[in-house]
């Protein structure tokens, strides 16, 4: 079998390169969001033939535990990377999933994923600082939901934005539903006051005019809502993004994590990553190994003290 290697200083220089073919795993169905990173980079490796012979394989359940657990199977091997979202870190912090991020090597981070707070179009919240107001007062006044799970990006967003203002996050009324159209469809029948979520999900429903979006959690505005402030610029000092890394299993080779570091930095610069991230409302980013895996590290830390405060963990 051919396997193209990398142009330039990355993967030759460093003395390693794929010799088998190199499975890239995912945690979802065909069609999520996993699936979508990993096919359109499959597409660029395979169109410029800086790796010919990578193969998505999805390995669902267990909320993406399957599919690390699979990788994870394969120690010193970097024939087996996935790609790990966020919520990686709770569900081992919540006993949901026995790898922790210290299990596995971190490659890179390769994109990030704001949150937004979203109302109905005719909802009397008007604004960020309304809707403090009125958790201020009564924290059960305002159902919220956080998609399908507790304890995930969107819950901390909403989290933090009640803890920035003084009310305990416990005493929230949050509400989970199978899935984020579920939520949306929750949102815009009148059933929620509330939407935390992705911003992708959003989009589509403040361009027909049916939502409204008070603020983002990104440290900068998204290019797909302009006019939306962020939620720091708003006085709350939150900024609370959902990371897309790219992970392999535990004891790969400094040699091994260059010819991965040098592949992925090289893929997201690509127009076709980029055209991506614009479709789905995801934010450029690209941060290597070491820098990638302290910032793990951090946000294992912040999670496990968020769950903590939210009643979730002891």
């Amino acid at each position: 079998m051919a396997f193209a290697l990398l142009a330039g200083a990355g993967a030759s220089a460093q003395g390693w390169k794929p010799v088998k073919p190199v499975e890239f795993v995912v945690g979802s169905a065909p069609g999520g969001g996993n699936d979508k990173t990993a096919r359109t980079m499959q597409r660029i490796w395979q169109g410029n033939k800086w790796l010919e012979n990578a193969t998505v394989v999805n390995k669902v359940g267990g909320g993406g535990a399957i599919a690390y657990n699979y990788v994870a199977q394969h120690p010193s091997d970097a024939h087996y990377v996935a790609v790990v979202r966020k919520a990686f870190l709770a569900n081992h912090i919540l006993g949901r999933s026995p790898l922790n991020y210290t299990d596995m090597t971190t490659l890179a981070i390769v994109g990030d994923e704001a949150m937004a707070l979203a109302v109905r179009a005719d909802s009397p919240i008007k604004s960020v600082q309304d809707l403090v107001g009125r958790i201020k007062t009564d924290p059960q006044s305002v159902a919220v939901s956080v998609g399908s799970a507790r304890g995930a990006t969107p819950h901390f967003t909403y989290a933090l934005v009640a803890k920035a203002a003084g009310v305990d996050p416990r005493r929230l009324k949050v509400i989970t539903f199978g899935g984020a159209a579920e939520s949306v469809t929750n949102l815009l029948g009148g059933h929620i006051d509330l939407l935390s979520g992705s911003v992708d999900n959003v989009i589509p429903h403040v361009q027909s005019g049916a939502m409204r979006v008070l603020g983002i959690s990104s440290a900068r505005r998204v290019a797909a809502l302009p006019n939306v402030p962020t939620l720091k610029e708003q006085g709350f000092d939150v900024v609370q993004g959902g990371w897309i890394a790219v992970m392999g299993p535990r004891g790969m080779t400094e040699a091994q994590i260059a010819y991965w570091e040098a592949l992925l930095e090289r893929t997201v610069n690509h127009a076709e990553w980029k055209r991506m991230l614009e479709a789905d409302a995801l934010e450029w980013e690209f941060i290597k190994s070491d820098a990638a895996r302290d910032i793990l590290k951090k946000d294992y830390e912040l999670s496990r003290t968020l769950l903590g405060e939210l009643g979730m963990v002891k």
